[in-house]
């Protein structure tokens, strides 16, 4: 227990169904989130939310690409081999994610990318995972947020995202990966020359 204890104790509140959602940032690291830098970032609305939520600050990267980003968090199967897990012989096998694990206590789950559906087989693992549901790019109700390279930009998309939760049976767990910011990107006309190079 000196070294390492896993036993977590959150002051006495009872934290029994409360609603899960899991934020995961395209490209981003620790450095340009401004909760973890003293105010000095680029999420304002994400360290807003940052300061009334469960967060945790040792994070350690499990891959090196976005393929490899949902087994590791979603799983625990972090990228151990060459080939990602989505695309290796291992993918059709029965696991454990945090959606199947809720899904056990009348969880609905729920997981949305404003990629194309297809994408990095984002779509066939999260249903392997146990989620019960998918949201792509084909659900989206307006195709002219596409960014014209990635899916749907990440301002619009996570609207949607928020609206449709809105919409879920309590509890829920839902999860959502941005993409905007996946190289190349293109900057929405409307913020041309509001942000630094």
């Amino acid at each position: 227990d000196s070294i390492y204890n896993p036993r977590v104790i959150l002051n006495g509140q009872d934290k029994k169904n409360s609603n899960v959602v899991v934020i995961i940032l395209e490209s981003f690291s620790k450095e340009y989130i401004g909760y973890y830098n003293n105010g000095s970032g680029y999420t304002p609305f994400l360290d807003s939310l940052m300061n009334e939520s469960l967060v945790f600050s040792r994070a350690f990267a499990n891959g090196k690409r976005s393929i490899e980003a949902l087994p590791s968090i979603m799983a625990s199967l972090p990228a151990l081999t060459d080939e990602s897990y989505i695309t290796s012989k291992f993918s059709s096998n029965k696991i454990n994610s945090i959606a199947s694990t809720l899904s056990k206590q009348n969880y609905v789950t729920a997981f949305f990318h404003g990629g194309k559906n297809g994408t990095m087989g984002f779509d066939t693992f999260t249903k392997i995972a146990g989620f019960e549901k998918y949201y792509g790019m084909s659900e989206y109700p307006n195709k002219t947020d596409y960014d014209g390279n990635w899916g749907i930009y990440d301002e619009e998309y996570l609207q949607y995202f928020c609206n449709t939760i809105s919409g879920f049976s309590e509890p829920f767990m839902a999860s959502v990966f941005t993409l905007t910011s996946h190289h190349p990107y293109e900057l929405p006309k409307k913020y041309e020359g509001k942000f630094p190079q």
